[in-house]
């Protein structure tokens, strides 16, 4: 199934202060066929408004008017652009039921109603386990659907390819398909699941991406004062992760599990760190400096790593 790209919601000046549910800026009303079987056309307000809503559609040439919900309506199937146009929409407020804000509109552009033809991009990648900033080869191809001819690849289109979470610094790398509808390039990534392919879409066309399989994990390195310490003698661990300002600890391996021996630092925003141990017992230890990553609970940015080192602690 065809599925639009998730809007970012871009809020427009309030028109009271501090609304609960600020009221979208309306870049783009857009609808699309979604499946070749498809018996109406799939359309959205873009950006959907963050809170509840509600919208009316109204035609240009019978005043017929259709009601949606949440940002996303369907009209009927061999509508063409200018048919229809946004004429209100109203945001809810979610934590008391009401009308937040209500607007209106004239039938003129952001509001106009563009009909599309759909794109998809198939990514032909395969999955891996990458350091951060480490490069990978992307590849897929981009097509495009019309009633006409169905899906076809699409040849000399720009494509963006993700290198990270589009506010860590790092921007997408452009490309162009072949002659084929194809492309394959090398990129650094910076951030999971960077890797994917972007097409922004034309007047025609509908933007559509390409989900990645890369994951990436952070990067640590270990250097220990003394590896031949005697018990209760301190030994001074530093080095760099990256990215910068994550989480840092030491964990020694107990058995077959891994006991956290140190508190938790923050790295600097170079990456720089500094943890401290001391043994109270004798004999070859293992311990590793363990990078904790970004996003610690959803874990969908940089994934942990850790840096492994022994001691042979004597009396």
């Amino acid at each position: 199934m065809l599925l639009p790209l998730a809007a970012v919601l871009v809020p427009a000046l309030p028109a009271a202060a501090d609304p609960t549910c600020p009221f979208p800026a309306i870049a783009d009303v857009y609808a699309y066929q979604q499946t070749p079987e498809a018996t109406m056309l799939t359309g959205r307000v873009d950006p959907a408004a963050h809170c509840p809503s509600d919208g009316t559609l109204t035609s240009i040439d019978s005043g017929e008017q259709i009601s949606f919900s949440y940002g996303s309506f369907e009209i009927p199937l061999g509508t063409e652009s200018g048919d229809w146009y946004l004429s209100s929409l109203t945001v809810w407020d979610v934590n008391t039921g009401t009308p937040e804000e209500t607007r209106t509109f004239q039938p003129t552009a952001p509001y106009l109603i563009r009909v599309l033809d759909p794109t998809r991009i198939t990514s032909t990648e395969p999955a891996s386990y990458v350091g951060y900033g480490d490069r990978v080869t992307v590849s897929g191809y981009l097509e495009g659907w019309t009633a006409a001819d169905g899906w076809r690849r699409m040849p000399g289109r720009d494509l963006s390819i993700a290198t990270g979470n589009g506010s860590d610094g790092h921007p997408p790398v452009p490309t162009v398909t072949d002659a084929s509808g194809a492309y394959r390039l090398s990129v650094r990534v910076y951030n999971s699941w960077a890797g994917g392919a972007m097409y922004a879409g034309t007047d025609q066309w509908l933007r559509s991406y390409s989900y990645s399989q890369v994951q990436v994990h952070g990067l640590v390195s270990a250097d220990v004062s003394d590896r031949t310490p005697g018990v209760g003698q301190r030994i001074v661990v530093t080095g760099k992760v990256a990215p910068g300002a994550v989480p840092v600890w030491l964990e020694r391996l107990v058995g077959e599990e891994w006991v956290k021996v140190s508190p938790t630092v923050t790295a600097t925003a170079n990456g720089y760190y500094r943890l401290t141990y001391r043994a109270t017992t004798r004999g070859v230890q293992q311990l590793r400096v363990w990078n904790d990553g970004t996003e610690p609970e959803g874990r969908m940015g940089i994934q942990p790593y850790s840096a492994e080192f022994k001691l042979a602690v004597h009396r």
